[in-house]
């Protein structure tokens, strides 16, 4: 899988909103590659309006605007970092994926190179009564540019439902109340073969 960067650090502000501006663009016009980004391109594109507008601001030399100018391009860097994630886990090992979203590529990070190590310590926390939701939480690897969090109906054998993250927690919800589900996470990493945990069991209330 094929590491991806958006050189945030070389870039001027201008520079930065371009960037954001083609990835924007790049990924609404292919959306059959991206059929469902992480985050959504509309937290994109507001995050983008946001610094847009702080800058403007900030062109005063007004030393609030200045802060806010500061703190609504690291938003807007954030966003733009999950949402490489995403895209570097549908790409795989296609580098021309990576460039239709708008991204630049990177020398890929050796040392996460190879089988993905085992998820561990997934804990399973049902929401509030009534909510059909479950809280997961699996151990954070550096290594990883997605999770990807599996549930299916306790002694079933239906197949795994999959819910990918661009953090180690996700939140289940559409779930059948009073049932009980099993669960399990793998990271996804340079090598996207999964590794998946031990799966554990929890009720949905």
């Amino acid at each position: 899988m094929s590491q991806l960067t958006i050189n945030e650090k070389d870039q001027t502000d201008v520079q930065l909103m371009q960037t954001a501006e083609q990835i924007a663009t790049k990924m609404a016009n292919e959306a059959v590659l991206f059929p469902t980004p992480i985050p959504a391109l509309t937290v994109l594109n507001a995050a983008l309006t946001a610094f847009r507008n702080s800058a403007t601001e900030a062109a005063y030399r007004d030393t609030r605007a200045i802060m806010i100018r500061k703190q609504k391009r690291e938003e807007l860097v954030y966003v733009l970092k999950e949402l490489g994630k995403y895209v570097d886990t549908i790409a795989g090992n296609d580098d021309t994926i990576v460039l239709a979203a708008g991204f630049n590529i990177r020398k890929t990070n050796t040392s996460y190179n190879g089988f993905v190590p085992k998820a561990q310590r997934l804990i399973a926390e049902p929401d509030q009564v009534g909510s059909g939701r479950v809280n997961l939480k699996t151990t954070a690897w550096a290594g990883a540019r997605m999770y990807e969090y599996q549930y299916r109906l306790k002694g079933s054998n239906e197949a795994w439902s999959s819910q990918l993250s661009s953090k180690s927690t996700c939140v289940i919800d559409g779930l059948e109340t009073f049932k009980e589900y099993e669960f399990r996470v793998t990271y996804i990493g340079i090598d996207p073969k999964p590794n998946y945990s031990d799966a554990i069991s929890s009720f949905v209330l």
